[in-house]
């Protein structure tokens, strides 16, 4: 398998979308990275590490989380 370091490329987006979602609201949470335990169907148990940015224009302003890293752990 890959590095740690190109993980997260073997995991499918609606993994990571649905292990996002799982995450408390990026607006109201303090923390900057959040940690998940994401099983990958028939290839792997993975630790993904989400970054919360903020994101502003102008008047918009808009919170989210973003895969940062994976490290494989089974």
């Amino acid at each position: 398998m890959a590095d740690d370091e190109y993980l997260l490329r073997y995991i499918p987006g609606e993994c990571l979308g649905a292990a996002a979602r799982s995450l408390p609201d990026p607006e109201r949470d303090a923390e900057k990275f959040r940690d998940v335990v994401l099983d990958v169907p028939g290839r792997f148990i993975a630790r993904v590490r989400f970054e919360r940015f903020h994101f502003k224009r102008g008047t918009m302003s808009r919170w989210f989380w973003t895969p940062h890293s994976a490290k494989r752990i089974d």
